[in-house]
């Protein structure tokens, strides 16, 4: 009897083993994979950074922010906490340019953040407030796929990657002269 029992425990293993080894080397996985950045610039989604300045008074309070879409670039420099807009300036882009732009950023960490946080986490008001915050984004329509930020105060914030590439790899997309006319007076 006790072969018997032997047996079984020995026939369980193997089918426990069995089915180990079809999870292991089966085709999907349980976790979500994360489409590459390229995979919008075929779509009319956008890719957005928005620099906002230190805490300070509504009056004197200063950001820019930089849209790019497959078929333009929009560099928009905002007055106060309601953004409104100082200046706007629009320039021709093309799918390719989108697309080595969108492989850019990705490289540089665009993607890399921390999705499943608190409220209290996603909200960088506030934070560094002497400092500048760094908020990217990438919208679909009326979507808003990713929302992340960081500051320039050190390591606070849900994005994940590099800070400072990003950054000029967004101010790149506006011609250098007009870039630094545009931006070059506010206090950031």
């Amino acid at each position: 009897m006790k072969y018997f029992f032997g047996f079984l425990a020995s026939i369980g293993l193997v089918i426990l083993v069995f089915i180990l080894v079809l999870r292991g080397f089966g085709g999907k996985s349980n976790t979500p994979q994360a489409n590459p950045l390229t995979d919008y610039a075929n779509s009319d989604s956008l890719v957005r950074m928005t620099v906002d300045g230190p805490i300070v008074s509504d009056q004197q309070h200063q950001a820019y922010r930089i849209t790019v879409g497959r078929s333009e670039t929009r560099v928009e420099t905002l007055q106060g906490y309601q953004y409104d807009a100082i200046d706007t300036r629009t320039y021709n882009n093309n799918q390719e340019g989108f697309t080595n732009f969108l492989r850019a950023v990705e490289l540089a960490g665009f993607t890399k953040g921390i999705k499943n946080v608190d409220s209290q986490a996603k909200d960088e008001r506030g934070v560094c407030a002497t400092g500048d915050r760094f908020i990217f984004e990438i919208i679909d329509g009326t979507s808003q796929k990713q929302r992340y930020w960081s500051t320039s105060c050190g390591n606070n914030g849900t994005f994940k990657g590099n800070t400072e590439q990003v950054k000029r790899l967004f101010d790149r997309q506006v011609p250098t002269p007009e870039f630094t006319q545009l931006v070059g007076h506010l206090r950031l």
